[in-house]
């Protein structure tokens, strides 16, 4: 660092002010501190971690690749979700595709983790309108799920699902399933999270929200941070 008065780079070593170091110019004898640098990476470097993050790589695999720590990538990921809108439509849903997917959350080692995940879709619609139920395993859970359904059911013949859903409104068919298990599918491949037989795992639900959340948008055309 250059003497901010001559620019002259003969310096010596005057002593801590500050919890900074200060020094003397031999030239001029000015005295002066290190102006400290800021730690906050470009809004760039963060955006490529996003995109990174939504084509599958996991925050270790991010880090290694921008050179920063797995837990500055998973901040950064963080707080663009919880920048971006729950996605919400304003029509009513008459019809909607079920399909169940299991991940770990807090460790690979639960066995029971969280609920389902559900996607609420029109019947041929292009937007996808994200439903996520954080549910603990439970006897309560079907039933707390039966109060959000509403219109026509379809699901496969997983067994549970007969004990939630009404069976006036209950289609069980692999053939009304194919566009939900089609969005299972692109979880799977760009959340590396969501992957079977994958070392990431979830650490919150919190974050399992976020993940698909900005998944969701980046899918629907809807994820302006990246814009």
């Amino acid at each position: 660092m250059k003497c901010p008065r001559c620019k002259s780079d003969e310096k010596i070593k005057d002593g801590i002010v500050k919890q900074k170091q200060r020094y003397k110019c031999k030239e001029c004898g000015f005295r002066y501190t290190v102006a400290s640098g800021s730690g906050a990476k470009p809004l760039y470097l963060r955006k490529v971690a996003l995109q990174l993050y939504l084509e599958g790589l996991g925050f270790r695999s991010i880090g290694r690749v921008l050179g920063v720590s797995n837990v500055t990538v998973l901040n950064w990921i963080r707080a663009f979700g919880e920048q971006v809108a729950e996605l919400k439509g304003s029509e009513q849903v008459i019809y909607a595709e079920m399909d169940e997917m299991h991940t770990y959350v807090g460790q690979k080692k639960t066995i029971n983790g969280y609920g389902l995940l559900l996607i609420d879709i029109g019947k041929n619609s292009s937007t996808s309108l994200l439903v996520t139920e954080a549910l603990r395993q439970g006897k309560s859970s079907g039933m707390r799920l039966k109060a959000k359904l509403d219109g026509t059911v379809a699901t496969d013949y997983w067994q549970p699902y007969e004990q939630f859903v009404p069976g006036e409104k209950h289609i069980q068919s692999k053939a009304e399933t194919y566009t939900v298990e089609g969005y299972n599918s692109i979880f799977r491949h760009f959340l590396a999270r969501m992957r079977r037989k994958t070392k990431c795992y979830t650490k919150s639900v919190h974050m399992l929200e976020l993940s698909i959340l900005l998944l969701m948008h980046k899918r629907n055309g809807t994820l302006s941070i990246l814009n």
